[in-house]
């Protein structure tokens, strides 16, 4: 019995239908984790309704977030020869299948050193990614009612910075590899028909920083700004209404009521709070942000 083979295993029917779907072109990935802080594997259950795809990015626990990648330029996704044990007489013996690649490009605004250092730390977390065609479709494993993300070999993953030139711009180079025991023959897509969205038009959430965090057991101050910009002026998060903001108080549990919230100037913001929701002195009280397509929070112990 060849290496791979099932021993019940027989040749299998050839047969087709007269239309079948196919991948075309890779145009991006959401990257998932594989599984969840409660330890269940992260995946599209294919017997219940499928879920609305919006909630997948905003989802509050980063552990079973979807997070989408821009589009990328020049994709390739060569798979390597596969290996062989030759003897001197010519015979050949299967060893194992070769591994599968991916590398991609990133232009211009999709490719600053803000979004590699993000990329960077996709290494330290077991991870897989959906892979988004031209045509909208998502593609990832089918197993058991599932749809799951494809593993990806992590201490493979590659983002690289590269400077514009006279003739180029700025980019950001991608490579890695499949996970080296991934079988190819359980991917499956779900089409933009069936899902009720082009995949290609997901967006990631968008980090805010809380700057200048300061907090009494009447209310909060801070500067709010993305992580985008220059080394002076990062982009402001302003024009801020009290329901973009949610404050907990960590020590008790308890939410927090916002009375009112005043922003001057542009995206710094002062938020006042009363009785019976306010802290005592020394809580913790920890501050987030709620708005749809961003995500963000901070900690401060009350004086």
């Amino acid at each position: 019995m060849a290496a791979g083979c099932e021993c019940s295993a027989g040749l299998s029917n050839t047969g087709k239908p007269g239309c079948v779907s196919i991948f075309s072109v890779t145009s991006s990935m959401i990257q998932v984790p594989l599984f969840g802080n409660d330890g269940i594997k992260n995946g599209i259950n294919l017997n219940a309704a499928l879920p609305v795809w919006d909630d997948l990015i905003n989802e509050a626990d980063p552990s079973k977030r979807w997070f989408p990648l821009p589009t990328f330029e020049n994709v390739e996704l060569p798979k390597a020869d596969s290996q062989f044990e030759e003897a001197n007489s010519g015979r050949m013996v299967f060893l194992r299948q070769g591994k599968r690649s991916f590398s991609g490009e990133l232009w211009a605004e999709d490719s600053t050193t803000t979004f590699l250092g993000k990329l960077r730390n996709s290494r330290c977390v077991d991870f897989g990614i959906y892979i988004i065609d031209v045509n909208g479709n998502l593609i990832g494993s089918e197993v058991d009612g599932y749809l799951y993300p494809i593993p990806v070999d992590n201490p493979s993953w590659d983002p690289r910075f590269m400077f514009a030139t006279d003739s180029t711009t700025q980019k950001i180079m991608l490579g890695f590899d499949f996970d080296r025991l991934f079988d190819e023959s359980t991917m499956y897509q779900i089409s933009p028909e069936e899902a009720g969205i082009n995949f290609n038009s997901l967006k990631g959430l968008i980090d805010v920083n809380f700057l200048s965090l300061a907090g009494t057991v009447t209310g909060l101050s801070f500067s709010a700004k993305l992580s985008y910009g220059t080394a002076l002026n990062k982009v402001i998060f302003g024009g801020a209404l009290a329901a973009d903001f949610a404050i907990t108080n960590v020590t008790t549990g308890l939410p927090i009521a916002i009375d009112s919230l005043s922003e001057a100037p542009e995206g710094t913001y002062s938020i006042v709070y009363s009785s019976p929701d306010q802290p005592v002195i020394s809580d913790v009280v920890k501050i987030e942000i709620s708005k749809i397509g961003y995500d963000g929070e901070a900690e401060l112990i009350t004086a």
